[in-house]
């Protein structure tokens, strides 16, 4: 069946579909965010649909096999790197005012052990230069950073210290 756009066309081209094999955790993952977005879980899985095969290549060549194990790695990679720069896999790395300063582009950071914001940190600073922090362990942050601000830019963080001047860890 071909949809041409027309309003009677429309009722037909949806329907309930069952599908098996489908990741019980995922799905609720996807239920979760579709709630909050508002919108029913059909709706969001149409979309991904329709970027998943919007990646795919027209003419079924010899990509098709091997490209779809391919496409969430590097859908992923370049949303974060649209975000800014990204920096990623490193143990333990402290940051200072300085550094961020001297990134040309907001920074992405992505599984990093222990990521600690020097004192010299301000709001500013952070709020211009800091665009997301994802799947850390810790953060540690001075008590003039505001934990909120930081949290807001974080998704999947083990732990969120907040050290004072007189503190040493």
């Amino acid at each position: 069946m071909h949809y041409d756009g027309s309003e009677e066309e429309e009722p037909r081209r949806f329907s309930q579909i069952t599908i098996r094999g489908v990741d019980r955790v995922l799905y609720n993952r996807l239920s979760k965010i579709a709630r909050r977005m508002g919108i029913n879980v059909g709706t969001l899985i149409n979309k991904s649909m329709e970027l998943f095969l919007s990646a795919l290549p027209h003419d079924g060549g010899p990509r098709i096999i091997r490209y779809p194990l391919d496409v969430s790695s590097e859908f992923m990679r370049g949303f974060l790197e649209g975000l800014g720069n990204v920096i990623e896999e490193v143990e333990e790395l402290s940051v200072s005012r300085k550094d961020l300063l001297d990134s040309e582009r907001a920074l992405v950071f992505v599984g990093i052990g222990k990521l600690r914001f020097e004192e010299d940190v301000d709001e500013e600073t952070f709020r211009s230069k800091v665009r997301a922090i994802y799947h850390c362990k810790e953060i540690i942050i001075p008590e003039t950073l505001p934990k909120m601000l930081v949290l807001s830019v974080s998704r999947k963080v083990g732990k969120v210290t907040v050290v004072g001047r007189d503190e040493v860890e």
